[in-house]
């Protein structure tokens, strides 16, 4: 699993745009998620706090799908609710591969005047605009991503203490 994006953090932008912002924003998120979720174990992937709540592993689950719904509005495709994927490695890498898609995509389409959300709910289209994406799908994966660190710091298995989320890198 060493060939997944976000392991680090490249070198920021010269400029600051909408572009560049939100670009940068996708890395934090990647680098995040990457380093929350690597090395977890079965035990850190069915933790969760109370019976009602999330287990880790749903959570992950969770952020893949958010990231398909968020890699379908770059891609002007239609969001359907169907989660075709399964097991923990999996959604790691769709997660981590959409985050990197979507990097990509801002940078050959930087108009985000053009993405809309696009939601298949009972068979009925939604469209909302990208400003959606923001307090939707992004923000969620952050909130759902401080869960899967807390939880795995909870069952004795904190992430690496090198990781360091202010620049980007993992310090020795």
């Amino acid at each position: 699993m060493n060939n997944l994006p976000f392991s680090s953090i490249g070198p920021y932008s010269d400029s600051f745009t909408s572009t560049t912002v939100l670009s940068r924003m996708i890395e934090g998120i990647g680098f995040r998620f990457y380093w929350a979720t690597e090395g977890l174990r079965q035990i850190d992937l069915d933790y969760k706090p109370c019976e009602d709540g999330r287990s880790s592993y749903e959570n992950i689950e969770h952020i893949s799908m958010l990231t398909d719904a968020i890699s379908d509005a770059f891609a002007g495709r239609i969001y359907d609710f169907s989660n075709q994927k399964s097991g923990f490695e999996n959604y790691r890498k769709n997660t981590l591969n959409n985050l990197d898609a979507i990097f990509k995509a801002l940078k050959e389409n930087p108009d985000l005047s053009k993405v809309s959300v696009r939601l298949n709910m009972n068979g009925e289209e939604v469209v909302t605009p990208f400003w959606n994406l923001i307090n939707g799908p992004f923000s969620d994966i952050i909130y759902h991503t401080g869960q899967v660190v807390a939880f795995r710091r909870i069952t004795g298995n904190p992430i690496n203490p090198g990781v360091n989320v202010f620049v980007g890198q993992v310090m020795s």
